[in-house]
């Protein structure tokens, strides 16, 4: 394999541990990624060195987690998670240990984590430190638990969505035992705060291999215990391909009818639910009969380009799914890209009218009345029925609206 610059760049963490008499290595996620030639953004590392160890030996840390043994290490441009052998103790509610205990055997410390390709660390040479035979699951293709799988997802049932995700992301099989328990153990999402399975899902759905992942979701059963998913009686919920998670839930709210104040439940922002909405607004538009340029215009206008673009091509990508059939002739990039361009103003707030402008104009106080006509002004406006300019806008409610 061929060394990798972010490896190079935290080297010197791992010297300096060691020159103190410490042990250190590259573990997790990243030296996964390596060992499966893919793009590493950041590193982790463990060692022997307890908290207190670590922050004296180097000039500037940061104690993000000091009580479960992690510090951040900042160095010229990036900063490096470090993190002292544990142990867990008892786990409660299916999600955290009772306790958290300081070792110094790095196998201990691997033996605690979730997937055998997770728990390989690697030191400063590149070379492994393979106790669970991670390597050689990656090489076969394998998502395997480490040690015994009914033990690893009782402990923890957020490793159960892990799993799927990693299958999602990866393309690989789940090993018969570890599924097996992901399955004993699904009822035990109810316990995982649903904050912390929405990043798992977003993750998944995004994965480039989630066509097959479709199945494993079904078979486990994970959907009857999350919130929101859970409202959906089917036996098989829609996963679509190429879509983020925003573009799913709006797809099974709009398939399924689902109310959108159910997306409280997954205790998401405001600005998601925002989004999410539009999305389903724009599936019902799109749902509609007989569309013509004119409710092409409209939507474009109120949902601009880039969402128009994109679910033009989802509805064209699963439209046996969504029952929504597209006219190709003036649902396309192209015409899309036409009447975008030639739209006069692309939000309200261009107009060149305002409701100062319109109570001086005639001489009436604020009211309901200003949105009104504001409204049909804006309609006006991108219908080209009139120029936005001051005088003509004046012009043209004077001559078209009661006031």
């Amino acid at each position: 394999m061929r060394e990798y610059q972010v490896f190079e760049d935290a080297k010197w963490i791992i010297e300096t541990l060691e020159r103190n008499g410490h042990q250190a290595y590259f573990v997790g996620g990243s030296v996964r990624d390596y060992l499966m030639d893919k793009e590493i953004s950041d590193v982790d590392i463990t060692t022997s060195a307890v908290p207190d160890e670590v922050e004296q030996l180097f000039v500037k840390t940061l104690p993000i987690g000091k009580e479960h043994g992690t510090m951040i290490v900042m160095g010229e441009n990036q900063q490096f998670e470090v993190t002292t052998f544990r142990k867990d103790g008892d786990y409660v509610d299916h999600r955290r240990p009772t306790s958290v205990q300081f070792v110094t055997d790095l196998y201990e410390d691997v033996a605690r984590r979730d997937f055998t390709m997770n728990a390989i660390a690697m030191d400063k040479s590149y070379q492994l430190h393979d106790y669970f035979n991670g390597l050689n699951d990656i090489q076969s293709k394998i998502i395997k638990a480490v040690g015994t799988p009914i033990d690893r997802m009782e402990e923890d049932a957020l490793r159960i969505m892990r799993g799927v995700r990693f299958q999602a992301q990866t393309g690989f099989a789940l090993d018969h035992d570890t599924k097996d328990a992901m399955h004993q153990t699904a009822h035990s999402l109810n316990a995982i705060a649903i904050e912390r399975i929405v990043v798992e899902l977003k993750k998944m759905i995004q994965g480039q291999y989630i066509h097959d992942t479709k199945t494993t979701a079904h078979e486990l059963e994970i959907f009857k215990y999350i919130p929101f998913f859970k409202e959906i009686n089917q036996t098989s919920i829609f996963m679509p391909e190429h879509a983020h998670f925003n573009l799913w839930v709006a797809a099974l709210c709009y398939l399924y009818e689902l109310d959108l104040t159910s997306l409280n439940s997954l205790k998401i922002s405001n600005q998601e639910k925002r989004d999410i909405s539009s999305y389903v607004q724009l599936l019902i538009s799109l749902s509609e009969n007989n569309i013509s340029k004119q409710d092409m215009i409209h939507l474009v206008y109120t949902y601009h380009r880039d969402k128009m673009k994109e679910i033009i091509h989802f509805i064209s990508e699963h439209d046996a799914q969504l029952n929504i059939s597209i006219h190709p002739t003036i649902m396309n990039d192209r015409v899309i890209d036409e009447i975008y361009d030639k739209l006069p103003i692309y939000d309200k707030s261009e107009l060149q009218i305002n409701g100062q402008i319109l109570m001086s104009t005639f001489n009436k106080k604020g009211g309901p009345w200003i949105k009104d006509i504001l409204n049909k002004v804006e309609q006006a406006v991108i219908n080209l029925k009139v120029d936005n300019t001051e005088n003509d806008l004046i012009e043209w409610v004077r001559e078209n609206v009661k006031i």
